[in-house]
């Protein structure tokens, strides 16, 4: 079985084109077309409709793409375990997004670090959309996400609100002027954006802006400006008045939650090394 055949199979299923799965796995699309081939060859079906500007599973190929994801999942899985050293009790896989490693799983990877000492860790960045599959397919034991995910495999843990506060490098600065000149816009997600746009309904377009908090943060210490960030990361630039909290501006919540399989065999670990987080 070449399980490299499954992951491109999943692959052009998910872009529905052969050159975008090609860029996506970092191979020719020559060598995309001959796994899809022998794949389907092997089966005796082919596996996708193919057109001349669309490409989309047959029903074969749908009815093989819950089981090639089970496939990879646990391929994946067994190759993780199998290279565990001696010593080391139990690996486990973690995912988290860009901001949220920012914010606050860098420093709960540091202390799991110092309490758990038989832990071979596997830490990664992704989207959501990549960390919610690689969890129901096996791939990864817990994964961190802004937005929880609607599915019948995942087990949801709601974490403490994150508060997002408006600073600035002005100090001084009222919210009028924080939120025109140097405004940074960041991009908290949809439920946050909406909180804003109804308390700022008037407010200008940013000459900066950004998904990802740190971008800003960075900005923003060698640079005048404004821009609403994750509390946590931020609280020692203003206990050294490198920023300074706007007085007057609305403060905005956002939760996070953590997300693992219902039929995990390590759901009582991963409950344990959540009590790590500060948030």
């Amino acid at each position: 079985m070449d399980i490299n055949a499954f992951k491109t199979f999943i692959e052009v299923a998910k872009t529905r084109h052969f050159g975008r799965a090609a860029e996506n796995l970092c191979v020719s699309q020559s060598a995309v077309s001959a796994r899809i081939r022998a794949l389907e060859e092997s089966l005796g079906t082919s596996l996708f409709v193919r057109e001349r500007s669309n490409v989309h599973l047959s029903p074969e190929g749908e009815a093989l793409l819950a089981h090639a994801k089970v496939i990879v999942g646990t391929w994946n899985k067994v190759r993780l375990e199998a290279g565990v050293p001696n010593g080391i009790a139990t690996r486990i896989v973690v995912g988290g997004l860009p901001g949220l490693w920012d914010i606050t799983l860098q420093g709960w990877l540091n202390r799991i670090f110092d309490a758990e000492q038989d832990l071979l860790i596997n830490a990664d960045i992704q989207s959501a959309s990549t960390l919610a599959n690689q969890v129901i397919n096996g791939s990864m034991d817990i994964a961190f996400v802004y937005d929880a995910p609607q599915s019948e495999f995942l087990v949801t843990v709601p974490l403490k609100e994150i508060s997002l506060r408006l600073v600035t490098s002005m100090a001084n600065s009222d919210l009028s002027s924080a939120l025109s000149d140097g405004y940074i816009s960041v991009y908290w997600g949809t439920y946050v954006g909406i909180q804003q746009a109804e308390q700022f309904p008037d407010l200008p377009v940013s000459k900066l802006q950004t998904s990802l908090g740190r971008i800003a943060l960075e900005f923003l210490k060698n640079n005048a400006g404004s821009a609403y960030l994750a509390e946590p990361a931020i609280q020692d630039l203003v206990k050294s008045k490198v920023l300074h909290y706007v007085k007057g501006a609305p403060v905005f919540k956002r939760r996070a939650y953590a997300i693992f399989h219902k039929d995990s065999s390590k759901i009582k670990l991963l409950r344990r090394l959540l009590e790590y987080l500060d948030m």
